[in-house]
């Protein structure tokens, strides 16, 4: 059987959901070597899937750079792809799919943020994915979800049959349990020009992640004396909005305090979480959360916004703050900087994060795609 999944939506570097893809398909390659697996690439992307060997790499020249172009080539062209390659099974593993059907289809939907939320980003751009996902998700023979928030997100917004949806929990990877060598440490820490302690935010630097409400709230610790010396690190890939931070930063007169790193290399993320003193993530709106999981597996303090799927993910293993409370943030900093409790998160954070694995969610995966074809018969 020939499965193959598609990276063209990915940027060319990885995010959350380049992640997930990348660890869903090398764990499922592994749990089931007697299918024959496909990946579609874009040619910058082939160096984000070092570990996958190249007949795995279908890389498609022809596909478009530009979001819009590319969904069109991906409605229009992709299906003879498939046809062509003979793919029996096709998971679309970002909120897209083809609107041709030449297989059965799995649709991933991570979350429904542009019809909950079409204020916190542009009119067009609300207006391009909402329109996608419901132009698409009635081509999935089954589709996926990361977590029950999106999964209630996914029923409110769509007229989706409750029994076509299967939640599966994401994983994170075993290299954030390791210790991270003294030597890997020195250079992530020159490589993005942190010295010192430090509190830590990592992920997209887009409003809904609220970077702005952690630097407000940070100003709230540095003004009653308990960030110590410490800095804020906020580290991840700019939003076309986000340019307003580091000016935040300045009229709060933080700006030899806060450091914006920009994208942080795949083999410097141990690193940087593990040297932190808590990591939090006031976020707004999440379909999983992979970054909370990789700090808790990191043995890091967490704090995280209490809504979404967040306390799904996090449970009682960290602090959960109201995201549109600077105070509640700071307070929940706070308590973690304080060293009995932080030695007391550090440990259920571990065993928090140990509970989810990719090699249950590949396994959780494949029993959907044999779901799918089984739909076909």
């Amino acid at each position: 059987m020939r499965i193959a999944l598609s990276a063209l939506q990915q940027r060319h570097y990885l995010t959350g959901t380049g992640r997930y893809l990348s660890e869903v398909f090398r764990h499922m390659a592994r749990l089931e070597p007697s299918s024959e697996w496909l990946l579609y690439v874009k040619p910058d992307q082939v160096p984000l899937f070092p570990a996958e060997p190249p007949e795995r790499l279908r890389v498609m020249d022809g596909c478009p750079s530009h979001p819009a172009g590319r969904i069109l080539w991906e409605w229009l062209r992709f299906p003879g792809v498939l046809r062509k390659d003979g793919v029996d099974l096709y998971h679309g593993p970002a909120n897209f799919l083809p609107v041709r059907k030449v297989c059965p289809y799995v649709l991933t939907l991570h979350d429904m943020f542009f019809f909950r939320n079409p204020g916190r980003t542009s009119r067009l751009r609300a207006l391009y994915w909402t329109s996608v996902i419901r132009a698409t998700w009635r081509e999935a023979d089954v589709i996926l979800t990361g977590s029950e928030f999106a999964r209630g997100e996914i029923l409110r917004y769509l007229p989706v049959p409750p029994e076509r949806i299967r939640l599966i929990p994401h994983g994170v990877d075993d290299k954030f349990f390791e210790p991270a060598p003294a030597a890997i440490r020195k250079e992530m820490r020159d490589a993005l020009g942190i010295t010192g302690l430090y509190i830590l935010f990592a992920g997209r630097l887009d409003p809904d992640k609220n970077p702005e409400g952690l630097i407000r709230a940070f100003h709230l610790l540095v003004e009653s004396g308990k960030a110590g010396d410490r800095s804020l690190v906020i580290a991840g890939a700019r939003d076309y909005q986000s340019g307003r931070l580091p000016q935040l930063a300045r009229i709060l007169g933080l700006e030899e305090r806060v450091l914006f790193t920009g994208y942080v290399e795949e083999r410097h993320l141990p690193a940087l979480y593990q040297e932190a003193d808590v990591f939090c993530y006031p976020s707004r709106n999440e379909g999983f959360g992979l970054p909370p999981l990789e700090a808790m597996a990191s043995g890091v303090p967490v704090v995280a916004g209490d809504s979404s799927s967040l306390p799904e993910v996090v449970g009682k293993a960290g602090i959960l703050a109201d995201p549109d409370d600077p105070r509640a943030i700071a307070q929940g900093i706070a308590e973690a900087l304080e060293p009995g409790r932080g030695s007391e998160m550090r440990e259920a954070g571990r065993a928090r994060a140990r509970t989810f694995t990719w090699e249950r969610s590949a396994a959780l995966h494949l029993d959907a795609y044999h779901e799918a074809l089984n739909r076909r018969v």
